[in-house]
């Protein structure tokens, strides 16, 4: 039986001469890999985050769904900015991290959604992708602590915010400590550095291979880095 759905493209690999395995987030399903028979000369509209109308067919057989067509849900440019397009990849690479669920979460879509369209209409892109990573942990149940905004000491290994700084844990103080605190409590950030830019990422990175399991390392990293400096 046909089947239709909306996905946010996050990941592919070859599986023969012809064909791909192909990583969707879907609004219906949450995580689901397809077989796309062809998909090397049919794929060109597949890039990271890119959200698409798919129609797909189950294989009893397998796990993997057949993907018959996967069209642009709605038009896009952001693959073709240099910057833009480093930071889906970024995005991509990260959501596979930490997303493993094949049910359908529709609020996770959203949000994810939501950072689709936030990456292709912004004007000011470099601030995107820490400020991602500060709102992914909200959805994922790790967001930072906060119990007094006077608290000035981010403690990465507790996961909150603390008024001193104790010297047996992982501590971020000064500027990019305030960054990511102001980002959660709703601030508006008009301006970063590049070094501000590339360090409170950094600290977002390191936050989640403490609280994420399986998090590792994210090969995007260095390029994302050059992008932001």
């Amino acid at each position: 039986m046909k089947s239709t759905d909306l996905g946010i493209f996050l990941h592919r690999i070859s599986y023969s001469n012809t064909s791909l395995i192909i990583s969707f987030y879907t609004q219906k399903s949450g995580l689901k890999k397809f077989i796309f028979k062809g998909g090397k000369k049919k794929a060109h509209n597949l890039f990271p985050m890119a959200l698409s109308e798919l129609s797909y067919y189950d294989r009893k057989e397998s796990d993997l769904l057949q993907l018959t067509a996967a069209d642009p849900a709605f038009p896009t440019d952001f693959q073709f900015d240099p910057i833009k397009g480093t930071i889906a990849f970024f995005m991509a690479e990260v959501i596979r991290k930490v997303v493993h669920v094949n049910e359908q979460d529709l609020a996770m879509f959203r949000f994810l959604e939501n950072a689709v369209h936030t990456l292709n209409d912004s004007s000011e892109s470099h601030l995107i992708p820490v400020f991602f990573m500060i709102d992914l942990a909200e959805w994922l149940g790790v967001q930072p602590f906060i119990e007094n905004e006077a608290y000035e000491h981010f403690n990465l290994d507790e996961g909150r915010y603390e008024g001193v700084v104790r010297n047996q844990f992982t501590i971020v103080s000064g500027e990019v400590a305030d960054v990511i605190k102001s980002h959660i409590l709703g601030k508006e950030i008009k301006q970063l550095s590049k070094q501000q830019r590339v360090a409170a990422l950094e600290v977002m990175i390191d936050y989640f291979r403490i609280h994420v399991p399986g998090f590792g390392h994210i090969d995007a990293y260095e390029i994302i880095k050059e992008v932001l400096a």
